[in-house]
């Protein structure tokens, strides 16, 4: 008897828990940003939830990365780092507007003795970067004549993002939505140079049940020639896909895995018209509803040289009535 009502009382619990944190602000995607060198300066499809926001949120993250990438055409030996401030808000029932404004620059973040360490930890191979040495800022193209070197502190993008998304479907367990960017890149100062306009439009849908989220998106944007500095080999257009899951327990904990693919930046035969992938794993807690910690990691997969060694992000999410 004692067994039974034990067995009774934990699947009240855990009935009660399940139910609390579907109450709760819900589940989403990580909020990263691409981190392939070209993509992560351009406009790149982001992961999104197929359902409407029940908050507004104001949001501000930063991340860091080490590039490294050495092919026949490219040799890239840099750190990047991104902050990203800005806010979303539901006018409509079906109506989602969001606003980022970001700032890239080339900051020296001391990753490249972490990445060589966790290389050596896990036997993992160096591909070249043992042989040179740590902290440089080098960006170095022989098939198009390209040298840019010494660049620390330097702008690489300084650019706002205007998302609109409208909600197609929704019910307890699917959303459906489809969403348009408008993005606006402008530097002025050497080596990164531009002024560039862009837009995509993607699709997103989104499966929950009790603490179970699955998320994903599918996206086409249009790039703009100038957006890189040979622009004469730039894809006018590519196709990204995301998709994600997240698990919720103890109410406020979560943990999240994604995965992303964009097409090849770049219409030549370097590694950089291949498709780039991305591992992201990542954590978030909320607080009493109105606040998100998050912290994550993306690691390149598939091809080494065309995408970071490793990306770190951590950010506040503020959600509003």
């Amino acid at each position: 008897m004692f067994y039974l009502k034990a067995m009774n009382i934990g699947a009240l619990v855990a009935l009660l828990i399940s139910q609390s944190a579907v109450a709760m602000v819900q589940s989403t995607p990580l909020r990263t940003y691409a981190s392939s060198p070209f993509q992560s300066t351009s406009s790149a499809m982001q992961l999104r939830s197929g359902f409407n926001h029940e908050k507004n949120e104001i949001f501000a993250f930063a991340s860091m990365a080490s590039i490294w990438a050495q092919s026949d055409e490219f040799e890239l030996d840099y750190y990047q780092n991104h902050a990203f401030v800005g806010f979303n808000f539901q006018p409509t029932d079906r109506v989602m507007t969001e606003f980022t404004y970001q700032y890239s620059w080339a900051g020296d973040n001391g990753l490249d003795s972490f990445v060589a360490d966790f290389h050596d930890a896990f036997d993992i191979g160096h591909n070249g970067r043992d042989l040179v040495s740590e902290n440089q800022f080098n960006m170095r193209s022989k098939a198009y004549n390209y040298t840019a070197t010494e660049f620390k502190g330097e702008t690489m993008a300084n650019a706002m993002h205007l998302y609109i998304q409208y909600q197609i479907l929704e019910n307890a367990n699917h959303g459906l939505s489809i969403g348009g960017t408008l993005y606006f890149n402008d530097v002025n100062n050497y080596p990164f140079e531009k002024s560039t306009f862009e837009q995509a439009i993607q699709l997103n849908y989104a499966y929950r049940k009790d603490n179970h989220s699955l998320f994903s998106s599918l996206g086409y944007t249009f790039h703009d020639d100038d957006a890189l500095f040979m622009s004469n080999i730039l894809n006018s257009s590519t196709l990204a896909f995301s998709a994600g899951y997240a698990y919720r327990f103890f109410n406020n904990h979560e943990v999240i895995g994604q995965y992303h693919i964009y097409e090849g930046a770049l219409s030549d035969n370097s590694e950089f018209s291949d498709p780039s992938q991305e591992i992201i794993l990542g954590y978030r807690y909320t607080y009493n509803d109105w606040l998100a910690v998050e912290v994550s990691a993306t690691e390149n997969m598939g091809n080494m040289d065309n995408s970071t060694d490793i990306h770190f992000t951590g950010g506040l999410r503020f959600y509003i009535d």
